[in-house]
């Protein structure tokens, strides 16, 4: 196995990663251990490998010491190997139940011996701490908090963590169980490009141990292809995901208010290729979505044979993850189904709110590609809906003009309003004006007593109208009152009238218009005459007098029935004229 930070052998398509060794190899990375925020910030994947024979004594060294040439080179100093600490182990029996039988390997923290329970012949792995660090209580804490974390997801693609414990001399040692495979870095390392279904159906699994870990509260926080172990089973793969070493509970614990600070405020924890944003920025509040932009930028890695953002030192790689964007994966390998770039692009997407909200999400997605060569509706949907809009900037003078006609539409509505409203009162207010207030009562008086003069009625506003006919001279009618031949001019009262014009000629049609003087101010109307059709009778209309039927003559004037003294008008001062 390799046992660098994460970078690709020499030669490849990803700077900074060693080749891969030999199956005995553990996947480590080492800090410099004088630094305890480098240390914290290191990786131990507590796990071993092993489908060779145990290697003797000389060998087991021989591999140690390969494995921290190799940390070495990704530019970190490796812990001397041979020391008489880790000669001691070998042989012992931790707990009184597990005998240490060889050495696997060793990083920054600690290092890993293969074991056996004495009690039921099991084989494990034990991460034992270096000696070095067993004083320093934040590096204790840590590793007992990755066996408490890792221990209480209970999933079985998460490696599984059973006990933990100190040696003789006080360091303190974690048991779990025993992996036979490779990780992810080392499979990548040999072939750098996976076929998408593998590629899919390992990240489901891993997708399924993040999505248990993240329902406990717990989010990981280290996730790249080291952290993804890979065994066989029934001829395909099966993942682990390991090292919890510098997980975060989100949850506090109902045992103790205060837990002790395991990472610094401010530190950058993670491995910049696969660093989320707000990870790189070092923000305090990280939440699941920094573990699906890792398990992204996986998928970029598997299909691509690259990562998204290359860099030769760790600030220049940092300065990319926050502000560049990645080539898209099509345009490495265009045989990548455009869902599969979906789901990459979206699980990478630089703003968390834009990324999946949770693992189980993505892990939807996955599964709706896995095996759907039928491209079915569910796999459909991952790409539809959820492509991001080409956003187009607007220059000003296009705001300018939309600005301008929201305030025309506004403008027209507001007149609108007004006009419909305003108007009803301007009618009332007209009308007002227009009625002629009723006569006073008839007055009595003696017939000694001469008459008395009665102030005439205020007179009502009135528009003169002509009104024209074709041909010339026909009989103009209005409200059923003869007013005279064309062409005439008629003094109308200014009201909310219809009144109705009929214009009557010999050997033509009676041609109507009506017309209303408070709404319409025109002064001279033409009414064209039809000749009559020959042989059809011609057509005369009738109106209906003001009053209504039976309340006055033909010339408009009201008819008396009541008789006696007040027969006619009592204000006519002409005496009667008896028949």
């Amino acid at each position: 196995m390799s046992s660098g930070s994460g970078g690709k052998p020499e030669g490849g398509t990803q700077p900074g990663r060693p080749a891969a060794d030999t199956p005995q190899r553990l996947v480590v990375r080492s800090l410099d251990p004088d630094s305890d925020s480098k240390v914290l910030a290191a990786n131990d994947t507590a796990v071993a490998v092993g489908s060779q024979p145990t290697p003797s004594d000389g060998q087991t060294a021989q591999t140690a010491q390969t494995a921290m040439s190799d940390t070495s080179a990704s530019g970190a100093p490796a812990a001397q190997p041979g020391s008489r600490a880790v000669a001691e182990l070998v042989g012992v029996t931790l707990s009184g139940r597990y005998l240490v039988t060889r050495k696997v390997g060793q990083g920054g923290m600690g290092a890993v011996y293969e074991a056996t329970h004495t009690l039921i012949g099991k084989r494990v792995a034990v991460k034992v701490l270096l000696e070095k660090y067993a004083r320093r209580e934040a590096i204790v804490q840590r590793l007992e908090q990755e066996a408490r974390l890792a221990s209480s997801c209970q999933n079985e693609h998460i490696i599984d963590i059973t006990d933990f414990g100190t040696t003789d001399d006080g360091r303190t040692f974690v048991v779990m169980e025993y992996l036979e495979g490779e990780s992810l870095a080392e499979k990548l390392a040999r072939d750098t490009q996976l076929p998408e279904q593998r590629i899919l159906r390992i990240v489901a699994q891993a997708a399924s141990a993040l999505a248990a870990a993240h329902a406990k509260g717990i989010v990981h926080r280290d996730i790249k292809p080291e952290n993804l172990f890979l065994l066989r089973r029934k001829d395909q793969d099966f993942v682990k995901v390991v090292d919890f070493g510098i997980s975060k509970s989100l949850r506090a614990s109902d045992e103790a208010e205060e837990q002790p600070r395991l990472t610094q405020t401010g530190m950058v924890l993670g491995t910049p290729l696969y660093m989320s944003p707000e990870q790189a920025r070092g923000d305090d509040e990280l939440d699941a979505r920094v573990d699906i932009y890792a398990l992204g930028v996986i998928m970029y890695e598997a299909s691509t044979g690259r990562v998204p953002f290359v860099g030769s030192n760790y600030l220049s790689v940092i300065s990319q993850v926050l502000n560049e964007e990645a080539k898209p994966p099509r345009e490495i390998r265009p045989e990548l189904s455009e869902e599969f770039e979906a789901i990459v692009q979206r699980a990478m997407a630089k703003p968390r709110d834009d990324r999946y909200a949770s693992a189980l999400e993505l892990l939807n997605d996955v599964n709706a590609l896995i095996d759907d060569p039928t491209r079915s509706t569910e796999r459909a949907k991952i790409t539809g809906p959820r492509k991001k809009p080409v956003l187009r900037s607007k220059s000003p003078l296009k705001i300018a003009i939309w600005v301008a006609l929201v305030a025309v539409v506004i403008a027209a509505v507001v007149t609108t309003v007004v006009a419909l409203f305003g108007s009803s009162e301007v009618v009332k207010q007209r009308n007002e004006k227009a009625v002629v207030p009723p006569p006073p009562p008839p007055v009595v008086v003696d017939a000694a007593v001469a008459a008395v003069a009665v102030d005439a009625a205020p007179e009502a506003e009135t528009l003169d109208v002509t009104f024209r006919t074709e041909p010339p001279g026909a009989l103009v009618t209005v409200d059923g009152v003869e007013r005279g031949q064309a062409p005439v001019t008629i003094p109308l009262v200014v009201n909310n009238h219809f009144y109705e014009i009929i214009a009557s000629a010999q050997g033509y049609d009676d041609k109507q218009i009506t017309v209303n003087t408070f709404t319409q101010k025109d002064k001279v109307y033409t009414l064209k005459l039809k000749k009559t059709a020959k042989g059809a009778p011609p057509v005369h209309l009738k109106t209906t007098p003001p009053g209504g039927k039976g309340s006055g003559d033909a010339t408009g004037k009201p008819v008396n029935k009541t008789g006696g003294e007040l027969s006619g008008n009592p204000f006519n001062t002409e005496p009667t004229k008896k028949p």
